[in-house]
């Protein structure tokens, strides 16, 4: 009996001393004030109006049915996808923890010269959650979890952009091929004119050079740009899960406007990299709880139920012997272990912080990086258009000069090559402008 208070004594000291170094840590919040400096907004988006979805930026049919088709066959989705349902069990794996666990047996034995006999079990077990250690773990993941919804949610938007943006992509391809065919065409119907000229010695041998060095070279544009559109055609094929034959697209640029009140810094905590960060700190911080308690003492509860018997029915129903064990037990010496692991809890726990952190100066640095880009593009498409219809102009009139004698064919087909040049660069801003704008959507936290 002496033993006893002894014992109590050392557990009460231990308790003790466990207390005294535990300190929690609250990086949560310091997340919050980070949002609140940085972007003026907070975590909860809960009372906050839906955002516009990504997919409104591109309102075409066609890319509706590929989004469709790439989220239900895209594999790394899909993977994701499980990822999320795995995490979900492991909630109420750990959540079972909370409950008694009970388990029953029954054996059976028949010896030589001696009837057979029966043996039935009934065992319960369950450990006190005192501490709310337990409470703790499920805490964290169900945090894990909910980190899991949003990476799947961030998933989703990507791959939706990714469709968007290669659907916008096969739309350039598609007018720049045009456009250096149509160049292929012309240079091809000068070239003839230039030929039976310099034949009738109209011409000089550089001039014909030059008029076939330029074809020429506008043919292996052409080559390059139909390479690009088939590997575009297989990219997007790659995403959707869809034959290249099934694939259906415009051949025009449909224009995409995002409203002013969706371009503000303050609406980027509701991005889902910043939500599966936020979980992140959350579950980092119960796991560094649950490390700590485990220098807390513990109680565990048995109990069961036996009975011996010749008859299966008796042995399985008739009055049964019971026992109840308590048990208590808390660590006494383990060489600093389970000290370390919970500053490693801890250090963990600060280090998810700083992710999130630095999700946060990223996603601020996207918003204004896509801003300034598309101020930046939409200037030089306008100085580009106004110079394309300069071009169109001046073509026009040494067309006329040309068939007048006033004017060299070689004049006349660097006018042709400025005119050709300048709509391809309209379609290549046209397509950066886009694309950027979905870009910009994504950095806003615009999602599916």
């Amino acid at each position: 009996m002496k033993l006893f208070p002894l014992f109590l004594s050392v557990i009460s000291a231990f308790l003790i001393s466990a207390c005294s170094t535990f300190e929690d840590v609250t990086f949560d919040k310091q997340a919050n004030n980070q949002l609140d400096n940085l972007a003026n907004t907070k975590i909860d988006f809960s009372n906050e109006p839906a955002a516009m979805p990504l997919t409104n930026l591109l309102s075409i049919k066609e890319v509706d049915v590929l989004i469709e088709d790439a989220l239900i066959n895209n594999p790394s989705l899909q993977q994701t996808l499980l990822t999320l349902k795995k995490a979900e069990q492991q909630v109420t794996v750990t959540s079972s923890a909370l409950w008694p666990s009970m388990s029953a047996g029954l054996n059976a034995s028949n010896k030589e010269n001696s009837s057979a006999s029966y043996s039935g079990s009934l065992d319960v077990a369950w450990t006190a959650d005192i501490w709310q250690q337990l409470a703790n773990a499920d805490q964290a993941q169900e945090a894990n979890f909910s980190a899991s919804v949003y990476a799947y949610q961030g998933a989703k938007d990507l791959l939706v952009a990714k469709v968007m943006q290669s659907y916008l992509n096969l739309v350039r391809l598609t007018q720049l091929t045009n456009i250096e065919d149509k160049r292929v065409s012309t240079y091809k119907k000068n070239g003839k004119v230039i030929i039976d000229r310099y034949r009738k010695g109209l011409i000089l041998l550089n001039e014909l050079d030059t008029a076939k060095s330029t074809t020429r070279s506008s043919q292996a544009n052409l080559v390059d740009y139909q390479t690009q559109y088939q590997e575009a055609l297989r990219n997007l094929s790659l995403l959707t899960g869809l034959a290249k034959n099934q694939l259906s697209y415009q051949t025009t640029f449909r224009n995409i406007v995002i409203p002013l009140h969706e371009i503000d810094a303050s609406n980027i905590g509701r991005r889902p990299d910043l939500q599966q960060a936020y979980q992140n700190i959350l579950s980092s911080q119960y796991l560094h709880k649950v490390a700590y308690k485990a220098l807390l003492p513990s109680l565990s509860l048995s109990g069961s139920l036996t009975n011996n018997d010749n008859n299966l029915h008796d042995a399985l129903f008739g009055s049964s012997a019971w026992e109840l064990l308590g048990q208590l037990s808390a660590p006494i010496f383990n060489a600093g272990k389970l000290n370390s692991e919970a500053e490693i809890a801890k250090l963990s726990a600060e280090q998810s912080y700083w992710a999130f952190q630095e999700e946060l100066l990223s996603a601020v640095n996207e918003v204004g990086n896509a801003l300034a880009q598309d101020e930046a593009i939409t200037e030089r498409l306008t100085l580009t258009k106004l110079a394309l219809e300069s071009a169109e102009r001046s073509e026009v009139t040494y067309t006329s000069r040309y068939r007048q004698g006033t004017v060299s064919l070689l004049d006349l087909l660097q006018i042709q090559q400025q005119t050709f040049t300048l709509q391809a660069q309209v379609t290549q801003l046209t397509y950066e402008r886009l694309n950027n704008r979905i870009t910009l959507g994504l950095a806003l936290g615009l999602g599916v």
